[in-house]
């Protein structure tokens, strides 16, 4: 006797939770935020007891029933490349709205396939976008001089073709990052070599922010702390190559200003409060909009990463210090402000943190340890790693701890409504 079949409702169901848990690891969010948002809608389309499995590079999901000999099990290939935080939010939108009953899942599988086959904002606009992000880490590093401001565009401009040269010769994107980072570096070197007024440091550090593996660490630190290994390994992994592609590119572009006579000098970084935080809001409105970061959510994401910054910046911090517990506190309030604006908007969370967290990562002393490595100065270059290490760390567990509490706190609120109703 066969078996009857599966229930087809049932099929829809995993198909659409399927594709959209692939939509949302693909715009680089944390696993374990998605496997937490799954976990919670798959009982409202009658999947109790749907097994979860994904890492960076795959999503299972498996669903048993008793009347069926088999399980019913669906699996999506994930591919990891630059962001599409519209993509995210549509997806997180589709969830909600089937949740509340307002449509089906069939019809909801029919709307996510269509936002993913529109594409996103153009690419001339997501230039535009990045070199107005340049032009606003370029004030936030106290080098806002025209010169300054010149050579920052112009080698972040130079980085453009780049993508395609290694998309074109099949090289891995780490190759991409390599030769972005040598640009970067070695233009504003050869300029400041022929006499021009330029700031080598903020030039070089303003056109590499959209390349600085801030989300990928932070990301790895939230799924470690959500019992996620590999999914942590995998993020973690990626961000130690990143960051030391970015290192090598910077290590090789800044010979060519040892070459040419220019010593290792980056002093310190002043900037008056107005001054940093015009540039939070230019560098984050920029590279929100180049990634996809719907414009309802663009004003939250500023007003939280100019909100982090001043922590730093009242509480008498500096760009190039490395006062751990100040960047701890204010990429925990970063946390805790991105997790009440996810639920005030319905959106993820890390939409709005792994923006946000931007200005608080620590490039510059990266950029400083590179140089001092490439001019001999391996005691400065050692300590200025050590630096970047432990602000890097403080950040990514401050964010944990604040998505966390700001988690906790909703939930308590929650019950406390519930109780005095």
């Amino acid at each position: 006797m066969s078996s009857p079949p599966a229930d087809p409702q049932d099929v829809l169901a995993i198909t659409f939770a399927a594709e959209a848990g692939k939509q949302m690891l693909e715009s680089s969010t944390s696993v374990s935020e998605v496997l937490s948002r799954l976990r919670e809608f798959l009982p409202q389309v009658g999947l109790e007891g749907c097994e979860l499995d994904a890492t960076m590079g795959f999503l299972i999901l498996s669903y048993w029933r008793a009347d069926q000999p088999l399980p019913l099990t669906v699996m999506r290939e994930v591919s990891v490349t630059s962001p599409r935080l519209e993509v995210l939010a549509g997806t997180t939108a589709l969830l909600d709205r089937v949740e509340r009953g307002e449509i089906g899942v069939g019809r909801a599988l029919d709307e996510l396939r269509a936002l993913v086959s529109v594409p996103g904002r153009s690419p001339r606009f997501n230039r535009l976008a990045l070199l107005v992000a340049v032009v606003g880490w370029v004030f936030f590093l106290g080098g806002g001089g025209v010169w300054t401001l010149l050579v920052a565009v112009a080698a972040t401009a130079l980085t453009f073709p780049v993508e395609r040269v290694v998309a074109r010769f099949g090289l891995p994107r780490l190759a991409s990052v390599f030769l972005v980072a040598v640009i970067v570096a070695a233009v504003p070197n050869v300029v400041s070599a022929a006499g021009a007024g330029v700031l080598v440091g903020p030039a070089v550090v303003a056109a590499l922010y959209n390349y600085l593996p801030g989300r990928a660490f932070v990301s790895s630190v939230i799924d470690g702390l959500a019992s996620q290994p590999l999914s942590s390994i995998a993020r973690g992994t990626e961000a130690l190559l990143t960051a030391s592609f970015l290192a090598l590119g910077i290590l090789l572009g800044s010979r060519v200003g040892a070459g040419l006579g220019l010593g290792y000098d980056p002093g310190r970084i002043t900037v008056s409060v107005p001054i940093s935080v015009l540039g939070v809001a230019l560098g984050v409105v920029g590279i929100g909009l180049a990634w996809g970061t719907p414009l309802r959510s663009i004003l939250p994401v500023t007003g939280i990463a100019i909100a982090g910054w001043l922590i730093v910046g009242l509480g008498g911090s500096d760009i190039t210090s490395a006062d751990w517990l100040a960047y701890g506190i204010a990429s925990t309030a970063v946390g805790v402000l991105g997790m009440w604006a996810s639920l005030l908007q319905s959106a993820p969370a890390s939409m709005y943190v792994g923006v946000a967290i931007l200005p608080l990562v620590p490039g510059f002393t990266l950029y400083t340890s590179m140089l001092a490595l490439a001019q001999g100065q391996t005691s400065d270059a050692t300590a200025a790693l050590g630096a970047a290490g432990v602000i890097s760390l403080s950040i990514a567990v401050g964010v944990a701890l604040g998505l966390s509490t700001g988690r906790n706190l909703v939930s308590l609120g929650r019950r406390v409504v519930t109780a005095r109703s």
